[in-house]
């Protein structure tokens, strides 16, 4: 996506929070039936291209498998997925296989169906019980990595994203703070996210928001083109319950390295306390 005026006022932004077309990110992931193959509908409005935001079809996946696997002792802890072919508006289904159940860590795999059958997407996700050994061990000084400088997020204006920008940024609220695309520039972008309708932070909705930003290598090319995620694998650090209720999170993207039309993404979220909420890597195909 591109943005347009991403320094405007907070008025039209406020007034689009508003929207009545404007879904939840719940609303948008409701599964149909209790056990699988669940049936999901992918609901008009959550484009980007053809088929829906890839955010959209891993969330679903995820709460398909926590709706599987009803075991709230073992939270979601890695998630990686393949976007083979765009989720178009209209039903499909999900279905979920266990891998592994070991003693304390639980691997799935989950298949998003089209209507005829045809694969759209795959996820493998990890679930796993807190693992003895870490009780009395203070792990939060393992990692070098700390939170980008950045102002609250209340300071930053909502970027405003009118179309022809993606149907699905309606649903989401950007604040940019640098790195804008198409700058042809250092592939580095930073600022704060979040849903603009305020959901309960899950496995699945916070999982899902480290993809909703644009991909940082638009901010290396000089003019826009065909971008599409390969693969996707994200660590959730935090218990998502414990991310305060409509909060932004802090979205810091950079491409580590390309060859041959082919990037290396990595984003980070970041909690307003200054806590690694989830750290992703995604292969980017650019042109």
């Amino acid at each position: 996506m591109v943005f347009r005026n991403p320094h405007a006022g907070a008025g039209a932004a406020n007034a689009v929070r508003h929207d009545p077309r404007v879904m939840s990110f719940d609303d948008a992931t409701a599964l149909q039936s209790d056990a699988g193959p669940f049936g999901w509908n992918v609901p008009d409005g959550w484009q980007q291209g053809r088929g829906s935001w890839g955010g959209l079809p891993i969330g679903a996946m995820v709460r398909a498998v926590e709706l599987t696997q009803a075991d709230p002792t073992r939270p979601v802890r890695a998630v990686t997925a393949h976007l083979a072919a765009p989720a178009l508006v209209g039903p499909h289904r999900i279905s979920v296989a266990p891998v592994r159940i070991g003693s304390a860590v639980s691997t799935w795999e989950a298949r998003l169906l089209a209507h005829d059958g045809d694969v759209v997407a795959t996820a493998v996700v990890v679930t796993g019980a807190p693992r003895r050994p870490a009780q009395g061990r203070d792990e939060s000084a393992w990692s070098p990595l700390t939170m980008p400088d950045a102002p609250p997020a209340d300071a930053v204006p909502v970027a405003e994203t009118p179309p022809p920008f993606p149907p699905f940024t309606r649903h989401v609220e950007f604040r940019v703070l640098r790195g804008l695309p198409l700058q042809g520039g250092t592939a580095e972008t930073l600022g704060w996210v979040g849903y603009r309708t305020d959901v309960p932070w899950t496995a699945a909705s916070t999982v899902a928001l480290v993809d909703a930003w644009y991909s940082v290598t638009l901010v290396a090319l000089a003019e826009l083109g065909p971008i599409a995620t390969i693969t996707f694998a994200a660590t959730l650090l935090v218990d998502p319950a414990t991310l305060p209720p409509g909060a932004r999170l802090l979205h810091h993207g950079l491409v580590g390295a390309a060859r041959d039309g082919y990037a290396s993404e990595q984003r980070r979220l970041w909690a307003p306390d200054g806590r690694l909420v989830v750290d992703n890597l995604q292969t980017i195909a650019v042109g």
